[in-house]
């Protein structure tokens, strides 16, 4: 019985879920208290981005979607909807990515950025599309570039973060 804690609590995922909580409480907390110019920082798409910067579209869009459904259990908007935009941005993330030849520390927090930004526009879009009014505003692209840069900015230390999160079992032991 200990035996099978054990191996759950080293899974991967398991990890993922348990950074996903820290960053989350971090989200609602601190990062929804500190506006800079107005705008709430989104630290849980910053951990999806990055988690598919770590480890590829396929392993990206699987952790986006976790992260995202974290975020959803305390949002009070449609269940899955951050979880939907979280996974396609944890797969752009590492889709991007393949195309850089040798990736540098520039390239990955240029991908975070991108990144960062698709998501944050495609938000509000998916908030519009489930009936939110008034989401869709000009405002968005002072959010999104807020935004981006403060995921840029600390895209490499959530990058390594998430390379210990969701590491391979196999090629630990």
């Amino acid at each position: 019985m200990i035996e099978r804690l054990v191996v759950l609590a080293e899974a991967r995922y398991t990890r993922l879920i348990l950074v996903g909580l820290l960053f989350l409480s971090l989200q609602t907390t601190i990062f929804n208290e500190m506006r800079p110019f107005g705008v709430s920082l989104q630290v849980m798409l910053l951990l999806a981005g990055s988690c598919g910067l770590a480890k590829g579209s396929q392993t990206g869009a699987v952790a986006g979607f976790i992260v995202g459904l974290l975020y959803d259990m305390v949002l009070t908007t449609p269940m899955g909807l951050c979880a939907a935009v979280f996974a396609v941005v944890g797969y752009l993330a590492g889709f991007v990515h393949t195309f850089v030849h040798e990736s540098t520390w520039w390239s990955r927090m240029l991908a975070s950025l991108g990144v960062s930004v698709i998501g944050m526009f495609m938000l509000p879009i998916a908030f519009t599309i489930t009936g939110a009014e008034g989401v869709l505003t000009t405002e968005v692209f002072l959010v999104a570039s807020v935004v981006a840069v403060f995921n840029a900015a600390l895209s490499l230390p959530a990058e390594w973060l998430c390379n210990w999160a969701i590491r391979d079992e196999a090629l630990v032991r």
